[in-house]
């Protein structure tokens, strides 16, 4: 949770400040993976879709009770279940398991203008290289998040006819920074 004790996802912290100033609210979101990532998107996001592979942690985030949120419990058809449900959103966050074969799907799913977030990027560095050979722009986020005493990356990927809005005048005073 962050200093409101709102949930926060588990990426690098540098990329959860610049999610937060941004204002996603008419966007649609597909993640792989559930968690405190869909509780922190859903306050953000106008629809949330997850896929997740776990049936415990399915069952648990399928608890929550977020509004804006579908969750699928997808073991065999983890990968495919986006298409099968005929999926097409703004922002697809690939945080789970079969990186490589998620990516390849995210392609199809993916509306004109639209931005993927690859956590643990520096773990998947093919899967990176896949987006940016489709003409994705790259920005990494290498620094400490919650939860692990170590540093990674979490990597945005942004479609060139990307059109995406602040929440507020830009750039604000960092979290711990000021004058």
């Amino acid at each position: 949770v962050d200093a409101n004790n709102d949930p926060i996802p588990w990426f690098t912290y540098p990329a959860i400040e610049y999610l937060n100033q941004l204002d996603l609210s008419e966007k649609s979101m597909l993640e792989w993976g559930a968690g405190n990532s869909s509780l922190f998107f859903a306050k953000r996001i106008k629809e949330l879709y997850s896929i997740e592979h776990n049936l415990e942690w399915f069952e648990m985030v399928k608890n929550f009770k977020i509004p804006n949120h579908a969750i699928f419990y997808a073991e065999s058809d983890y990968t495919s279940k986006p298409s099968e449900l005929g999926l097409k959103v703004d922002v697809v966050l690939i945080d789970g398991i079969e990186r490589e074969g998620c990516s390849k799907a995210t392609l199809e799913l993916l509306n004109k203008g639209g931005m993927i977030i690859l956590d643990n990027s520096d773990r998947h560095p093919d899967v990176a290289a896949y987006f940016r050979e489709n003409g994705f722009i790259e920005v990494d986020f290498h620094g400490f998040g919650p939860i692990n005493d170590y540093t990674w990356t979490t990597s945005i990927f942004l479609d060139r006819a990307i059109n995406l809005q602040p929440l507020t005048i830009q750039p604000t005073i960092p979290i711990g920074g000021g004058f």
